[in-house]
């Protein structure tokens, strides 16, 4: 699966023609083809074709009498019973009756159990999305727009969605512009916290060890953790949140005082110098960026970066290679 730059394509509708028998010749064509170009296409038809039989084993079950099976059942073991008991000395009936119900009970509550976790993922209410290239946006049920860049992928249900607006951001960066709905926040549930909104504009970034979120327009709480006794810290405009996730800590920048204004317009990097990118943004963003020490100059990095205000690119440059960075008067020092 490619998950940096790229989205995986998955042509559901081609699949469910072939699972229906109704796919013409040419179009059994296409999904060969898809099928064929990546072993991983062909597990996830593997998995689509093995949910579908058990969605039909499970419909099969819904329809089942079941009291009237287990009757029929009965009967049939009571007479094996009986017969047992004439060729036996030792009555079983009464050992092995109670232990086959107990089995079928069972099997029953398990294919009853797997269908509940799988109901919204079977009948198409849960909506996954990946982030591609073009950054096209979303419209969500409620009206509110999310946009994901190249690499990323969230979740929704739309099933849902009008009673709990939320949308679960599984990894990378997203821009949510939420339709406010008064006494119904909009949640963006992560994977150790969230963010909530309060009605506004807001990003989120997903990064290796935190998380960052930056609110263009309105106020957001970010969360330290899930549950009742998660804190939450306010963000306002021109603010960036951070949240730690080792120590669950919270923090936040206020990217007004900077006074950058101007961000990076889709600047890109393949295997570049260090003392040769800083260069570049040096004029782009019209500032000075000293880097110290020859070992580092020639450090080289593949860096894309579109939207961040060169305070942010710093910081990213700096986690990226694991050294130290500062400001000041005269401009950025990055060193280790």
């Amino acid at each position: 699966m490619e998950e940096n730059n790229t989205s995986r394509f998955i042509p559901y509708d081609l699949i469910q023609k072939k699972l229906d028998g109704t796919i013409s010749e040419r179009e059994g064509v296409l999904l060969e083809r898809w099928i064929s170009e990546d072993t991983e296409n062909h597990r996830l038809y593997d998995e689509i074709r093995t949910i579908s039989d058990d969605l039909i084993a499970l419909e099969h079950y819904k329809n089942v009498d079941t009291n009237s099976q287990w009757n029929k059942f009965k009967l049939q073991l009571d007479k094996e019973a009986i017969v047992q008991d004439q060729e036996m000395t030792i009555p079983i009936r009464t050992l092995w009756r109670p232990w086959m119900k107990f089995v079928a009970a069972a099997i029953l509550l398990m294919v009853g159990f797997a269908g509940y976790l799988n109901f919204d993922r079977w009948m198409g209410y849960e909506v996954r999305l990946y982030g591609s290239a073009a950054q096209q946006p979303t419209v969500l049920p409620d009206g509110s727009i999310m946009t994901l860049q190249a690499g990323a992928e969230a979740i929704f249900n739309k099933r849902t969605f009008s009673q709990q607006r939320a949308v679960e951001l599984k990894k990378g960066k997203a821009l949510f512009d939420v339709k406010h709905k008064t006494g119904s926040s909009f949640v963006v549930d992560l994977e150790n916290n969230y963010v909530r909104d309060i009605g506004t504009t807001f990003e989120v970034n997903l990064l290796a060890e935190d998380v960052e979120v930056l609110v263009k327009e309105g106020i957001v709480a970010l969360s330290s953790g899930k549950g009742d006794h998660a804190e939450e810290l306010i963000l306002q405009k021109n603010q960036k949140g951070l949240y730690k996730r080792q120590t669950a800590s919270l923090s936040k920048i206020d990217l007004s005082a900077d006074n950058e204004t101007d961000v990076a317009q889709k600047l890109s990097y393949s295997n570049v110098r260090l003392d040769s990118i800083c260069a570049d943004l040096e004029k782009h963003f019209r500032a000075n960026i000293t880097v110290v020490g020859d070992s580092l100059k020639a450090r080289k990095l593949s860096m894309y970066f579109d939207g961040q205000t060169l305070n942010e690119i710093v910081q990213i440059l700096s986690k990226t290679l694991n050294v130290k960075w500062k400001s000041g008067k005269k401009g950025y020092t990055i060193y280790e």
